[in-house]
């Protein structure tokens, strides 16, 4: 197996997590979709830790 391409990890990281809220919001709460805020805020937490990857694969 080959190393995963550089856009794997932050659409896994994007993804999976916002599927699986809207999965318990479905199953647990009876409700469609997600509030609002949390998508974004997701987002930009995604993108730092992504940032902070990418900087650290560059020092080493």
């Amino acid at each position: 197996m080959g190393a995963l391409p550089g856009w794997a990890l932050p659409v896994g990281l994007f993804v999976v997590p916002l599927l699986l809220a809207l999965a318990v919001n479905r199953l647990a709460r009876n409700r469609r979709g997600i509030a609002s805020g949390w998508v974004p805020a997701w987002f930009v937490t995604v993108c730092w830790i992504f940032a902070i990857v990418v900087v650290l694969r560059q020092v080493r």
